[in-house]
């Protein structure tokens, strides 16, 4: 064991799973902080610019920022990267844009409409900062004197708005992958995906593996007839197929992101069921176990402190696997309707919302998503298979 390398540098001696593991660190960074690293930071990526839908990677375009009439204020930090914020501004895409003095003129964007065919629109200065709720702007001093719709009068200075004009109110945004049919960019929209795919796969895996272990070990140490049963159980639940069975559950459930992990869960546990049998069934007859069993040490002791820790190898493996398959089925369901529902993106929900446009001249809308999705399941089986010939003990013997 002494000349044996440690087993991360034994993982990354290949560099497919090397990649493979890079990526999937890369997502799940991604997914913690998606709201930091997004252009849009609303709730679900859902920020709709009209104007702008159905454009091409890499597409830029200024957007003048109209503050909201009704602000909302900004949650705690940890709220923000769980949820995003609420947006106190409406976009509007320009062509272009000037400020003069007093007022701010724009032409709006009309895709490949040209410029000068596009009637300019003037606002003043104030009315940009408050909305319809300006009735008349008379100058008063360095500043301005604004009636609203209510009647009330409020004093505005020229220097304060003018700064929150230039701080505020323009902005350059670079679309990478595109937008959507409802102009929300694609690349946030996948970004956020990845988080919920992760999110389902994890938490699908681990009800699996909880299930799945106790019921194996409980089968494989006991043996007779609570083997006899668990096995006609996990049997029945061998020959359904996953999809088929997640529907019933998802129909019985309801839709709904809890209700997507525990059917997926649910469906996925048998795998890890049938190999943790087999290994207890070995373990359990291993001279230390049945020396601790003669001791008199009770049985849920002997399970969870010296049959449990020997085969961590075996259930870390199949866990790996069970991910990838976790990703697949909730995308499936999400593309079916069954799943994650919009807006909330999802890998699966972002294909079907895209997928009609694969025969049109936007093919990418629905790609996009297919390859993060494949590249995604690729990397976890990577990776499973170097964590497999990492526990392997035959192979891992040194010649």
């Amino acid at each position: 064991m002494s000349g044996r390398p440690g087993l991360f540098r034994q993982f990354i001696r290949q560099k497919p799973r090397t990649i493979a593991l890079g990526f999937i660190v890369l997502c799940v960074f991604l997914a913690l902080f998606a709201y930091l690293i997004t252009g849009d930071k609303t709730p679900d990526i859902n920020e709709q610019i009209t104007g702008i839908g159905l454009k091409r990677p890499g597409f830029k375009v200024t957007l003048i920022a109209f503050p909201k009439p009704h602000q909302v204020e900004n949650p705690g930090f940890i709220k923000f990267l769980l949820n995003g914020k609420p947006n106190n501004f409406y976009y509007v895409p320009v062509s272009q844009y000037a400020i003069s003095k007093d007022s701010l003129t724009y032409r709006p964007y009309d895709g490949d409409t040209p410029v000068n065919k596009i009637a300019p629109v003037t606002v003043h200065k104030a009315q940009w900062l408050l909305g319809n709720r300006v009735i008349d702007v008379v100058q008063h001093g360095q500043g301005y004197q604004v009636t609203l719709d209510d009647g009330r009068l409020k004093e505005l200075a020229r220097t304060e708005v003018d700064d929150q004009l230039k701080k505020q109110g323009i902005e350059e945004r670079t679309f990478w992958l595109g937008t959507d049919l409802f102009g929300r960019s694609l690349m946030d929209r996948i970004v956020l995906g990845i988080r919920y795919s992760l999110f389902v796969g994890l938490l699908a895996v681990l009800i699996s593996i909880t299930i799945g272990t106790v019921i194996g070990m409980v089968s494989g140490y006991f043996g007779g007839k609570v083997d006899d049963v668990l096995s006609y159980i996990m049997n029945v639940f061998w020959s359904i197929p996953t999809l088929i069975l997640v529907f019933a559950i998802v129909l019985v459930s309801g839709r709904g992101i809890q209700n997507i992990f525990i059917a997926v869960g649910l469906t996925m546990w048998v795998d890890t069921a049938r190999l943790v049998r087999g290994q207890v069934l070995a373990l359990k007859k291993e001279k230390y176990v049945e020396s601790v069993r003669s001791m008199g040490m009770k049985t849920p002791r002997i399970l969870w402190r010296h049959i449990l820790p020997n085969m961590l190898g075996p259930l870390i493996v199949i866990a790996v696997s069970n991910f990838a398959s976790a990703i697949i089925v909730e995308s499936g369901l999400s593309y079916l309707g069954f799943g994650i529902q919009p807006p909330t993106p999802s890998l699966g929900s972002i294909l079907s919302e895209n997928y009609g446009f694969i025969l049109s001249n936007k093919p990418f809308l629905a790609i996009t998503p297919v390859v993060v999705l494949l590249l995604l399941v690729l990397a976890f089986n990577l990776v499973g298979n170097g964590v497999r010939d990492i526990f392997d003990v035959k192979s891992n013997t040194q010649t």
